[in-house]
């Protein structure tokens, strides 16, 4: 392969990124396009194309790559040979770990094109010992984005357990923040008074609508009531059942501060809703009752695997089917809006790999719950005649706070609670007994799987495995085995139309994390 040089020609594309625009108006990545038109001009390349990830990061997280459809083409731009440099203000522009680093490197060993960043010389990916700068220079990168987050969550803690605002997209129903200057006080969020209207009618229509359909409206009437009226959130999008639900269960709402499910203190801005209210308002709707697609009733068939098993990447909410055009595949959807993906694809990959997955010697080891002994409980009887004892002193105790008219109605209501406590715990009891009985005998997701057949099978034919699962297990008792194996992310997929010849399905764009 030929030794890269400046001194001739090259067609140069020229990459840009910036982390950060909150402006959206691409100032960052405009300066860094003049730095490197200039030394391209200097260095007689002729310009053959832009590509600039705007607001973009490169810092991947839980071991993935960030997603960068600029870098992206980028590297098919090189790879086709429609240009063989690249041009670029500085080398964490490029990449920011490793793992965006070897792709690179590939394309430049195959191709031998040039790499040029303007804050130094060449970046020599051509030879062993560039390389090995290459990656060291990466991983100080990376230990820097490490170290910056470090230092932000510490921060951002602090202001947490202090109370104020730490950061991030408004709230709806406070005014946006000015950007405050570097060592001057935290600001205070000011409630926005049209907004907080808003919220506290839809607080009480919710709250209607959960003692009475009849009265109020719900989450979904409230939304359709806003989209129509051109109320949008805090990011200019259209309200959907997820976002008004995160809104209106946030502990902001009541001037506390929550972090981890857990309220950790009182917050310096104003409340918009009572304490009481906002309660009332948690208790209905993270009811587990009201997930209408894990739990459906008998009568509603679903028909795709992944309804309401795949989770959206942003919201975390199930995704369901729906929004199929005429003559097109089915579609997993996220009600907030957030992707629209087609369904069989994902459904054939995450099939693939859970079939691939369970043909491995350790599978059913590893999904199987050991058995355990069973804790040593009170029998069935016994939690019986604890019951019956507990309502007849709490009768008693009744009938004879009745019949004195001189006794302590304090003295009485803490009896009484204390005895309706315990009435509580053993109904507890003995519903746990009872689920734990009926789990006992219901045959685990795995039991009726034929592993044997499975295994030969896959080593023969992945297709022809694929086609006798289904064919042997019906769709409840597939979407039974992938809830106990995994969780399956659905994640963005890449814009645009796929160039000729390209896969139309990014395996990528779908996460699966095992149980």
């Amino acid at each position: 392969m030929a030794t890269n040089t400046t001194n001739t020609q090259r067609k140069a594309v020229i990459y840009t990124r910036i982390s950060e625009d909150r402006d959206g108006d691409q100032l960052g990545v405009g300066r860094q396009e003049d730095a490197c038109r200039k030394l391209a001009s200097e260095l007689g390349w002729l310009v053959v194309g832009v590509k600039a990830d705007d607001d973009k990061t490169a810092y991947g997280r839980n071991g993935m790559r960030a997603r960068r459809p600029a870098y992206s083409e980028l590297l098919d731009m090189l790879r086709t040979g429609e240009a063989d440099a690249v041009l670029v203000w500085h080398v964490d522009r490029l990449y920011r770990q490793a793992r965006d680093l070897e792709p690179l490197i590939d394309v430049v060993e195959k191709t031998g094109a040039m790499v040029r960043p303007v804050t130094h010389g060449e970046l020599d990916l051509a030879s062993a010992s560039g390389r090995m700068v290459a990656r060291i220079l990466a991983s100080v990168s990376t230990h820097e984005v490490e170290h910056a987050i470090e230092r932000m969550r510490e921060k951002t803690a602090q202001r947490r357990t202090a109370g104020h605002f730490h950061g991030g997209t408004r709230g709806f129903g406070h005014k946006p923040l000015k950007k405050r200057a570097p060592g001057s006080p935290p600001q205070v969020p000011q409630t926005d008074p049209r907004e907080a209207t808003l919220i506290r009618q839809a607080a009480q229509d919710v709250l209607a609508y959960a003692a009475d359909p009849q009265t109020g409206k719900s989450l979904a009437a409230v939304c359709r009531d806003w989209n129509s009226r051109g109320i949008r959130t805090p990011r200019g999008k259209t309200w959907g059942t997820p976002s008004l639900r995160a809104v209106l269960t946030g502990a902001r709402l009541a001037g506390l501060i929550e972090h981890d499910g857990e309220i950790i203190g009182q917050a310096t801005w104003e409340p918009i809703l009572d304490v009481e209210t906002w309660r009332a308002l948690r208790t209905v709707l993270l009811d587990p009752s009201r997930n209408t697609y894990r739990d459906r009733p008998a009568d509603r068939v679903i028909k795709y695997l992944g309804t309401g098993l795949y989770l959206c990447h942003k919201c975390k909410e199930p995704v369901r089917a729906g929004g199929a055009r005429a003559g097109e595949g089915q579609r997993y959807r996220c009600e907030a809006g957030h992707l629209t993906r087609y369904a069989e694809p994902i459904d054939d990959f995450v099939e693939r790999v859970v079939i691939a997955r369970l043909a491995r010697p350790d599978a059913r080891a590893a999904f199987s719950t050991p058995a355990a002994e069973a804790p040593a409980a009170p029998s069935m009887e016994a939690l019986n005649t604890r019951h019956a004892a507990l309502n007849a002193r709490l009768e008693a105790l009744v009938e004879a706070f009745s019949d004195d008219d001189e006794a302590d109605p304090v003295e009485f209501r803490k009896a009484s609670r204390s005895l309706r406590n315990k009435i509580t715990a053993v109904e507890q009891q003995i519903a746990d007994a009872v689920t734990a009985v009926a789990a006992a005998r219901e045959p685990g997701p795995l039991d009726v799987v034929d592993m044997p057949e499975l295994v030969r099978r896959h080593e023969a034919d992945p297709a022809d495995a694929l086609t006798w699962w289904r064919e042997t297990y019906t769709l409840e008792r597939r979407r039974k085995i992938l809830a106990t194996l995994a969780t399956v992310t659905i994640l963005p997929g890449r814009r645009g139309r796929p160039k000729a010849g390209a896969p139309t399905f990014d395996p990528e764009s779908v996460a699966i994390d095992w149980h």
